[in-house]
């Protein structure tokens, strides 16, 4: 009888185990409409919808969490089986994660007060300014590059609401910073954004959103998910999820990943 109920919680420790490896755990930030928490406490959203899709077409199941951004990377980290919806492909990530395929995009613009009357048609004009963004950012990089000098025409904060309060009120002239979120920060900071405008599209900065994994994700996993997302672009499912959230169709999606 012993050996029965030894072998039977064996037979169910294996199971768990397998079960375990096929469970996947999609992680994001709160950032709607892409992926939140709606009032109900369910995670939502554009990219979640699209993950639910990319699974249904696999043997995985998989769970949905919210949290900070900080705890979003530790997980990563820590936890194989752990896919993050929206992670900005740039060339110093490339090799320390799986990418599972373009997901959207966030492209980057030089914004501005609508109320800044000076036209500025080329990131070259900005320079007779003040530009602003996040230290440590993508962009700090890009804008240096492009020949912007810190403490010049250079402000470099340490976070979002900063550079919309000295935005909002004149103490620099343009941010740098992608589209994906500016509607949801300005509204966390009380701020009107109707009073801003894009000037200028940064085509050159990474825009690339992904599903990104582990570098120690299963292999035969990062392709069944890998497989089944460029499935939902050409089947058109993908853009239909798109259009359910009113989110236009990314002109650079790679619909063969």
């Amino acid at each position: 009888m012993l050996v029965r109920v030894v072998f039977s919680a064996c037979v169910f420790m294996f199971y768990s185990v397998i079960c375990n490896a096929d469970t996947i755990t999609f992680i994001a930030e709160d950032l709607p409409p892409y992926h939140f928490k709606n009032q109900q406490g369910e995670v939502t959203g554009a990219l979640v919808d699209i993950a639910k899709a990319v699974v249904k077409q696999t043997k995985l199941t998989a769970n949905f969490e919210i949290m900070p951004m900080a705890r979003v990377f530790k997980e990563h980290q820590t936890n194989t089986n752990a896919i993050m919806l929206s992670l900005l492909k740039t060339p110093k990530r490339i090799n320390k994660y799986t990418w599972l395929g373009e997901v959207y995009v966030a492209d980057a613009y030089l914004v501005s007060l609508k109320s800044h009357i000076d036209e500025v048609v080329h990131l070259n004009f900005a320079k007779e300014y003040k530009v602003a963004t996040i230290r440590g950012y993508l962009s700090e990089a890009y804008l240096k590059q492009k020949g912007f000098t810190e403490n010049k025409n250079l402000i470099l904060v340490s976070y979002y609401h900063q550079l919309w309060q000295m935005l909002y009120k004149n103490r620099i002239d343009f941010v740098v910073t992608n589209a994906l979120t500016i509607d949801n920060e300005l509204k966390s900071l009380g701020l009107d954004p109707s009073l801003i405008t894009k000037r200028i599209h940064l085509s050159d900065l990474p825009s690339s959103l992904n599903f990104s994994a582990s570098i120690k994700l299963n292999p035969k996993t990062a392709k069944a998910l890998s497989d089944a997302l460029n499935n939902i672009k050409e089947s058109g499912e993908y853009h239909t999820i798109l259009k359910k959230w009113q989110l236009p169709l990314p002109s650079t999606t790679n619909l063969q990943h």
